[in-house]
Formats: C-alpha cells, sequence, structure tokens
C-alpha cells in the first residue's frame, strides 16, 4: 500500500452518493431590489428561530458517544492549572496560533458549518502542536463534504448536515488531504480519488486524480460540555468545535446587539435541543470591563461578518445552548512531517519516497515505543503504528517524534503545558 494519505482515500461502506441540496431560500432577485440592510431587517423580522439550519445534524441516535480508548480529558491535562481571566489563541503570549477564515456559503449555499466549525478546530490545533511553524495546513473541506458517511452508514450527507463527532470518527481511520488537493465547491460530489486529489494538464489534455498526497487523521477524540471543562480542553490543547442554537437575530443582527454589551453578543431567548443548527470553533474565553464573561468564537461566513468574522458571545449561562455539546480531536500530521525532512519529494503527479527517506523509515519502524514514563510520568503520549508510518499522535497531545523531536515537545509543552521528566529519545 501507498506510504501517503491516498492509502484510506475511498470511504469504505458508502452505498452511493448524496445529490446536492438547494438552498432552503434565494433572495437574490430580492436583493437586487432591496436595498441590503432593510433586506437583512425585513428577514431577521419575518422569519422565526431556526429559520435556517446552517448544517448541524446529530450523530447521536446512531453514534453513540461512548467513550473513545485511550482518550485523556482535559481534566487529567490541566487539573492543577489555574485558568486565566483571558485567553485566546489569536494571541497566545503575543502570536497568532490560528489559521485563515472560511465562508461555507461560496461559490453556492451549502449547510457545512459542521465541516467548516470542526476542520476550522483542527486547522489550528495542527497550529498550535507544530509550535506555529510552516506551512499553516487547511484540511480539504471539499474532501470531507464528498466522503464522510452518514451516521447511519448511507450516503455522504454533505450540504445536509452532520456533526464533529462524524468526521472525528472519520478521521481516526481515513486520512485526507488539504485544501490545495480540492477546492471547495459547496456541492457534494461524491467519494472517489478525483474528488478527492486532482491536477489538471495544461490546455485540452484533461485532469486526472493524483495517488499519493500529504494526508492527516486524528488519533483520538471525545466530547464534552460545560464552561469550565470546554476551557480546560481549550487550554490544554486548542480550540473545540461546538453546537449552537442560532436565529435570524444572530444571523442578521449581530452588530447591532453587540454594539449595546460591550461588543458581547448576550440574547434573552431560550432555545430547546431541537432548534441547535450550527457549529462553530471556540477558541478562547474572556471578560468585559464590567465584567461580562465571553466566549471568543469563529464562525464561518465570511469575514465581513461580525469581528473579521469572528464574534464573541456570554459565557457561562450556556447561551445559544453553546455549553451542551463539544468536540475535541488530536490531529496527526505525520505525512507532513516526512515531506518536510525530505523523507518525500513530490512531482506534478503527486509524491514518491526518496532513497534517503526509504532508509530512515525502515530506521524508525526499528526503533522501540516511547514508554509513557519517559515522556509524560505516566499519561500515555505516543503510539507506533505499521512500519515506514512514523510516529503518530495519541492520548494526551500530538506530536512528532522523528527529525526535531525536542522542539516538537518543547512548543508542546508551552502550547498544551505539557509536563515532561524530560526531553524525549530523538529516532533515526
Amino acid at each position: 500500500s501507498s506510504h501517503f494519505g491516498s492509502r484510506a482515500v475511498l470511504a469504505q461502506g458508502i452505498r452511493g452518493t448524496a445529490s446536492p441540496t438547494p438552498p432552503p431560500h434565494s433572495p437574490g432577485k430580492l436583493v437586487a431590489m432591496v436595498p441590503a440592510p432593510a433586506f437583512v431587517r425585513l428577514l431577521a423580522l419575518a422569519a422565526p428561530a431556526s429559520a435556517v439550519n446552517h448544517g448541524y445534524n446529530s450523530s447521536r441516535r446512531w453514534l453513540p458517544r461512548v467513550a473513545v480508548p485511550g482518550a485523556t480529558s482535559a481534566e487529567e491535562l490541566v487539573a492543577e492549572v489555574d485558568l486565566p481571566e483571558h485567553f485566546d489563541w489569536r494571541n497566545a503570549n503575543g502570536r497568532n496560533l490560528v489559521t485563515a477564515d472560511w465562508n461555507q456559503h461560496i461559490p453556492e449555499y451549502c449547510g457545512a458549518c459542521w465541516i467548516h466549525g470542526t476542520t476550522s478546530a483542527l486547522n489550528d490545533r495542527i497550529k498550535i502542536m507544530r509550535g506555529g511553524r510552516f506551512p499553516d495546513v487547511m484540511l480539504g473541506r471539499q474532501v470531507i463534504t464528498n466522503c464522510v458517511p452518514a451516521a447511519d452508514g448511507g450516503p455522504p450527507p454533505g450540504c445536509e448536515g452532520g456533526d464533529a463527532w462524524m468526521i472525528h470518527r472519520y478521521l481516526t481511520e481515513h486520512k485526507v488531504p488539504d485544501e490545495s488537493c480540492m477546492p471547495y465547491q459547496a456541492r457534494n460530489m461524491g467519494c472517489t480519488p478525483y474528488t478527492v486529489c486532482r491536477n489538471c494538464y495544461p490546455g485540452e489534455k484533461g485532469c486526472f486524480a493524483v495517488k499519493d498526497w500529504t494526508g492527516y487523521g486524528v488519533s483520538t477524540y471525545g466530547n464534552l460540555s460545560g464552561e469550565v471543562a470546554m476551557m480546560k480542553e481549550i487550554y490544554a490543547r486548542g480550540p473545540i468545535a461546538c453546537s449552537f442554537a442560532t436565529d435570524d437575530k444572530f444571523m442578521f443582527n449581530y452588530s447591532e446587539n453587540v454594539e449595546q454589551h460591550e461588543g458581547v453578543y448576550v440574547t434573552d431567548q431560550v432555545f430547546t435541543e431541537d432548534q441547535v443548527d450550527h457549529v462553530m470553533e471556540v477558541a478562547g474565553w474572556g471578560e468585559t470591563p464590567s465584567g461580562l464573561k465571553y466566549w471568543v468564537i469563529r464562525n464561518s461566513w465570511g469575514t465581513y461578518w461580525g469581528s473579521a468574522g469572528w464574534l464573541k458571545l456570554r459565557r457561562g449561562v450556556n447561551q445559544m445552548l453553546s455549553e451542551s455539546e463539544c468536540h475535541w480531536a488530536v490531529p496527526t500530521f505525520d505525512d507532513l512531517d516526512r515531506v518536510l525532512e525530505g523523507r518525500v519529494l513530490g512531482s506534478y503527479a503527486g509524491l514518491s519516497p526518496t532513497h534517503a527517506g526509504e532508509a530512515l523509515a525502515s530506521q524508525i519502524s526499528a526503533a522501540p515505543v516511547a514508554t509513557a514514563e519517559q515522556l509524560l510520568g505516566g499519561a500515555p503520549l505516543l503510539a507506533q503504528s505499521t512500519a515506514g508510518e512514523g510516529w503518530h499522535s495519541a492520548p494526551a497531545v500530538a506530536l512528532s517524534f522523528a527529525v526535531g523531536a525536542a522542539a516538537a515537545l518543547a512548543a508542546a509543552r508551552l502550547a498544551g503545558r505539557v509536563k515532561s521528566r524530560g526531553p524525549p529519545p530523538l529516532l533515526g
């Protein structure tokens, strides 16, 4: 089998391909006739709460939230740490450790908040775990749209909605490429090698599926709820993906609301579980000068919405059911490590191993597994997979331990508050 991400490209058990779902409303012609601000107010007044589902569809009925073997909770990671009053991964000790923003609604409307909120958190966690080093990784949204099957095992729901649990579960068994393999199309395209990673020839020679590409996965994942648990997980390992119940006031009148509450969105609307319709990334928290607590949240509606695409939401009162269900995962990026180490190089047709890379892979596959005691004084951290696969991240904090392992651990200590007795063994 291939050494790269393509070895698990096809979703097993998929029984077909979901057809594209049209948007629930198409206001384009109205927008042309009515000034934008007036049209926005009209929609906000005319539509009830949860008139539009932005892409959340719970998988709980088919995928119970059972404990994932080997998962380490945030309670275990930061039980002895006093959480700060303010924390934001966009400004962690003066460094920005989040990636770029997205818009799920272009080139056409797509109920893909579950994909955007989840992948944004994973992108940021990869950046955090790598200490902000080149490159920023933006996971392939379209590949996840095409390939993650429905919770009941049916065709990929894509623009029809899902949740973070489905994506995290899929990524423990299948890798996906970054956005450069398959740009976001905002529609369901089916899961084939051609719709996962492709390249095109000049002129009229057409396009082809790229067989070997840099893949990214997940080693372990879990869910949580409650203000303190959310803060601990964010502080320990990075942003999380949470579900929200929204209404059209939030969608269209966010700016008017926050102007009245020190920049924080506050609502007295009472929501029920069946009104949950959105997934967003939560990346920090803080308090206003008057003591109003808030979450730092990334939306997926473009940078022209909210505050450069982000928002502050009242914290500690389960506002918009924001503290009811959140998800975390530890991403893996061993394929990227091999590329950056020169063990793999790419051409127009994809990746291939170098001679030096094949030799190093043999050395790594024969190296002993690092023990938990060596690394965290008791908490499991690493697991070694098949020959040539390098080192996979496992429960506590995902790290790369081939070349530059000491630097990776130092970055993890800074970002994830990992306590270790000493540097891990360097391999190879």
